[in-house]
């Protein structure tokens, strides 16, 4: 019986003819970061288009600095009272309330029913540049520099995002988001450079120790007087306003 020989397909070790390998390595590896970026870029995409799709509010009143206070008030506003609200971007419980009471206050301002005076604080920093430093300069620079459209807007999505947004964001980032929600390419500049910051800490202070003054002498958010009455319940003001 004669033998033949058999021949077995060589296993070839990937040290052998490596360079064939090492490509295969390298493709794996860039498919893996193109779909990475892909993730990373449709993700933050999507942020932009819901940031644009959801905070987009028309509004009928018109929004100045008064003093300390970012002032929103309609050309109706003749016999209005006057809302003081107190609150720190970085409060929880300022958040609840803007979710709460901002649909209610904004009917209220274009009714010509009141004038509120959004007075924006900071003490929750604790002496740093922390979040309620930065988004309260990024809001300050839109309610100086912008229209009351973008303020309510950008105000509406830091209350809204933030626990999304808080400790997350420098100015740079704010400056993108004021971008997307239509401010102007000068105001989104000023956010980015910080061009505001030491005048916004001015009238956080300044807010802080007229709330010591008309209140019960403690700084704490969110805090609501009308006609300079503390609201106790201050969830409740909009049904107060007859």
């Amino acid at each position: 019986m004669s033998s033949k020989t058999t021949k077995r397909a060589k296993i070839q070790s990937p040290n052998e003819n490596g360079s064939g390998f090492i490509w295969a390595i390298i493709a794996v590896v860039l498919v893996a970061v193109a779909v990475i970026a892909y993730v990373i870029i449709s993700g933050n995409k999507s942020q932009e288009e819901k940031f644009a799709e959801t905070y987009n509010e028309t509004t009928a009143f018109n929004n100045k600095v008064d003093g300390s206070a970012v002032q929103l008030v309609s050309d109706k506003a003749d016999k209005a009272k006057t809302v003081d609200i107190y609150e720190d971007f970085s409060c929880h419980y300022c958040s609840q309330l803007a979710k709460e009471t901002d649909a209610d206050m904004k009917k209220l301002i274009e009714d010509g029913k009141v004038k509120v005076n959004i007075r924006t604080m900071n003490f929750l920093d604790k002496g740093e540049i922390g979040h309620s430093n930065k988004a309260g300069t990024a809001a300050y620079t839109i309610a100086k520099d912008d229209s009351a459209q973008v303020y309510w807007n950008f105000r509406t999505m830091l209350m809204t995002e933030q626990q999304n947004i808080w400790g997350k964001k420098e100015l740079k980032d704010l400056a993108d988001m004021a971008k997307i929600l239509g401010a102007k390419d000068e105001t989104v500049k000023k956010i980015a450079d910080g061009t505001y910051s030491d005048e916004f800490k001015k009238i956080a202070d300044d807010n802080a120790k007229k709330l010591e003054k008309d209140g019960d002498g403690q700084v704490s958010s969110p805090r609501v007087f009308i006609d300079g009455k503390e609201i106790k319940e201050n969830a409740t003001w909009p049904s107060q306003i007859k």
